[in-house]
């Protein structure tokens, strides 16, 4: 089972992030913060982390650079509702695996997370 870190300030998108993880059988941590998610970060590892781009304090552009420096190999995928030309070329730079567009359905992030899981493996394999 995968540990997935999700990060967004909206309590409503995290408790249905979560249940469509849960319903995979994807363990699913959230924070209302990046600041929380540092600290999570801080404590643990995780298979992947889902972040929101637009949130109070840190954002996930920043969350996911400080996140990469503390966890080199995990994925990110960011989600945003203003996605652009520009965000998703900040995010490539920082190393994010994907930018989602919000809203999303269900299927859309399976397919995203398997996608990122999955080079991920293929890469770890190719290097062992």
């Amino acid at each position: 089972m995968e540990d997935i870190l999700v990060v967004d300030d909206d309590r409503i998108i995290l408790e249905v992030v979560k249940l469509i993880l849960e319903r995979e059988g994807i363990a699913a941590f959230c924070v209302e913060s990046g600041e929380e998610a540092l600290e999570k970060l801080n404590e643990r590892t995780f298979s992947l982390m889902i972040t929101d781009l637009n949130m109070p304090g840190l954002d996930g552009l920043e969350l996911s650079r400080i996140g990469l420096e503390i966890a080199p190999q995990m994925p990110i995928i960011m989600d945003t509702g203003s996605i652009s030309p520009r965000i998703t070329h900040l995010a490539k730079e920082i190393g994010i695996s994907k930018v989602l567009s919000k809203p999303f359905p269900p299927k859309v992030l399976l397919e995203t997370i398997r996608d990122v899981m999955g080079k991920r493996m293929e890469w770890a394999s190719s290097v062992g």
